[in-house]
């Protein structure tokens, strides 16, 4: 059954009284420093616990505590409270059908950043504007930063110095990071609001303006790349011949930048599949308004393609070429270009649109109607259109491409004043209530919501001026977090100090609640599996909305064991994987009131955490006992691969960490050992 889950704020504090049982805290984790006031508390499930109430303080003895919440999931989401430039403190007191409070958890502290924007809002139709949040990035001073509907600054990439791309239909996020002092300075990656990457590109080539991720996993990008041509005639032959060129439009005497799209594999980072420019546009086609030779004369290098926006949709690539104030469409993978629209050169290579009049645009937006939402940046309009100034506009173009001649029309534009407009960057997004954000370098760099009879229903203004900054982008977004999900083991018990859950012999079930509290839809996968093979291995998968969850309920063939049986739940999103979870349960046949397990007292192997993990994994267990105590990781053949902790030793709880770098992904196992006594784990690695 899927069910829709809510939260309520607590406004009044209440008595506490305490259990045995605590909360195992998870994140923020202790000592954190955020950059983001957007904040997710998660803490680890406690026995029979019917929900949760979180604490939050400045002070370190909850004195006076600025949020009281209660969850009955195990995750809370504040989007209110938290600020700039703070120090907190947190716990999670867990709250029995009693009404009793059980132990309270430790304590947790973390701090928050500084914030890097200046934004001011102007909200003309507060109940028009689309709900979510608006991430933006800046260039020359290269940073990134999420505002809410008032402008408040709610993420920033701290000294990362990140330029935001864009983003997929999942809640990816893409761009660059500022890496000074190399060939080249801006590579690729996929990266997250904590402030992680994800992925990187090999950064062989110069990597600009945008990178994706297919549908078939693999990232592709816009790399530079270069070829010899001629120096065509034009107002600017007599500059280039004073330098000593022919510049007679035959000689091919000067370097051309073109560009080529990259498809790299997502786990090895070969390049798979490619496309140049060089090789599918004709170099009898360029630029003679836009001023470009004569940055040419300047640069001793012609940017005569600049592509500087790429879509993938239905086995099609589009790509916005600005120096040719050009669309076009690419089959994939054959390469062969399906048509290209907009203004017409020498080549005749145009196929449709010479009459919609766009120059130097930026952004590609394929919509769910086949139609193409793009900036026409304008800065050839006197040329092209007939103003009287350079004119900034976003535009709907309907493409008709049945039959053998293809066909466009305008079905949608709005005009920016000559104040804004835009003479490179800016993008046009298409919301989910219809409306389009427009965003301009114009003015400072703004973002204009504007509805469907072409009212502005919200702007910000980003204060950034030439040459300190530059806004490139800016999307709306549901939120800071795409994936926020809890597992909650159903008729978990605990008796004297034993937990798990009851399952009487023959065929019986087990219950995990899946709750969604992110901002995008996704697919989980899901998989079940115990020591005893209770329930042969059971895998599936399930479709969540934004705050459902659904009971998974699943039926095995119980046997008699008296030492109880491991039971562990995985979850792995399809499009998130790096978020992927496991929780691990004993089972027992005999009911917990009575349950006797062979149990080494004082000496425990905790679940690590979280698993799967991407790159690091931290390991928390119990020793108090004569001996010395050895801690190891093996591959799945049993090979040894770390060794965290060798005849040392140890008395209370210790916590290690594993960071498994370069190794391998894959299952993996934790094992403890004391003299006879071991205990493991399975850890599963994911990148």
């Amino acid at each position: 059954m899927i069910k829709q889950k809510n939260s309520t704020l607590l406004l009044l504090a209440v008595a506490f009284s305490h259990a045995v049982l605590c909360a195992g805290l998870i994140q923020p984790e202790n000592g954190d420093t955020l950059n983001y006031i957007h904040v997710l508390f998660e803490w680890e499930q406690v026995p029979e616990a019917e929900y949760y109430e979180i604490h939050i303080t400045e002070e370190d003895n909850f004195d006076a505590m600025i949020l009281l919440a209660e969850d009955s999931t195990l995750l809370y989401i504040d989007t209110t409270l938290v600020d700039w430039d703070r120090n907190y403190h947190w716990s999670v007191l867990p709250i029995y059908p009693t009404g009793q409070a059980g132990a309270s958890s430790e304590t947790f502290s973390f701090s928050t950043g500084s914030q890097l924007s200046d934004v001011d809002i102007t909200i003309i139709s507060g109940d028009q504007v689309q709900n979510g949040v608006t991430i933006f990035g800046a260039f020359f001073n290269y940073f990134s930063a999420v505002i809410d509907h008032a402008g408040r600054e709610i993420w920033n990439s701290g000294p990362d110095n990140i330029v935001y791309y864009n983003s997929s239909d999942y809640g990816d996020l893409f761009g660059c990071y500022l890496n000074p002092g190399t060939e080249n300075n801006l590579p690729g990656i996929e990266f997250s609001f904590d402030r992680s990457t994800l992925w990187w590109e090999p950064n062989d080539e110069f990597l600009h303006h945008d990178l994706i991720q297919l549908p078939n996993g693999n990232y592709m990008g816009i790399v530079e790349t270069t070829s010899m041509g001629v120096i065509p005639v034009g107002q600017w032959t007599q500059q280039f011949q004073d330098l000593g060129f022919q510049a007679d439009g035959i000689t091919i005497e000067f370097p051309w930048i073109g560009d080529k799209l990259v498809e790299w594999d997502r786990e090895t980072g070969a390049v798979v599949w490619s496309w140049n420019t060089f090789d599918h546009f004709s170099m009898v086609d360029y630029d003679q308004y836009g001023g470009t030779w004569n940055q040419a004369y300047t640069d001793l290098q012609y940017d005569w393609t600049h592509v500087n926006a790429l879509a993938f949709e239905e086995e099609a690539i589009y790509i916005s070429t600005r120096h040719l104030s050009r669309i076009t469409k690419i089959d994939y993978p054959s390469g062969e270009i399906i048509w290209n629209m907009g203004h017409q050169f020498s080549s005749s290579d145009v196929d449709m649109g010479t009459d919609l009049g766009f120059s130097f645009q930026h952004s590609l937006q394929i919509l769910s109607n086949g139609n193409i939402l793009t900036f026409d940046n304008g800065n050839l309009s006197p040329e092209f259109r007939g103003t009287n100034d350079p004119i900034s506009r976003a535009i709907e173009i309907a493409v008709n491409e049945s039959g053998s001649n293809y066909t466009t029309e305008l079905a949608w534009s709005y005009e920016l004043p000559t104040e804004l407009f835009g003479f490179a960057s800016g993008n046009a997004q298409k919301l989910i209530n219809g409306n389009v954000l427009v965003t301009t370098v114009g003015g400072g760099g703004r973002s204009l919501e504007i509805n469907g009879d072409g009212d502005i229903v919200w702007q910000a203004e980003y204060n950034l001026s030439l040459p300190n900054g530059a806004v490139y982008r800016a999307h709306r977004l549901p939120g800071l977090y795409p994936l926020a999900y809890s597992i909650m083991i159903n008729d978990f018990q605990e008796y004297e100090g034993i937990e798990g859950v009851y399952l009487s012999e023959g065929i019986s079930n087990i219950t995990f609640t899946l709750t969604h509290e992110g901002g995008y839809a996704d697919t989980f996968f899901y998989e079940i599996m115990d020591e005893a093979d209770w329930f042969s291995a059971v895998t599936g998968s399930t479709i969540l909305q934004p705050g459902q969850e659904i009971d998974l309920t699943f039926s095995g063939n119980v046997s008699a064991n008296s030492n109880g049986n491991p039971i562990t739940f995985t979850v792995i999103p399809k499009h998130h994987t790096e978020k992927s979870k496991s929780v691990t349960v004993t089972g027992f046949t005999n009911l917990l009131t009575g349950t006797v397990v062979d149990i080494p007292a004082k000496f425990e192997l905790k679940q690590p955490f979280p698993n799967p993990f991407n790159s690091s994994i931290t390991i928390h267990y119990f020793a108090e006992i004569a001996g010395n105590v050895s801690l190891q990781i093996f591959d799945i053949a049993g090979r040894l691969t770390a060794t965290l902790e060798e005849e040392k030793p140890v008395s209370g709880f210790q916590e290690k960490k594993w960071n498994a770098g370069n190794h391998q992904t894959g299952l993996y196992f934790v094992k403890l050992t004391n003299g006879d006594q071991i205990e493991t784990k399975k850890i599963i690695y994911l990148k």
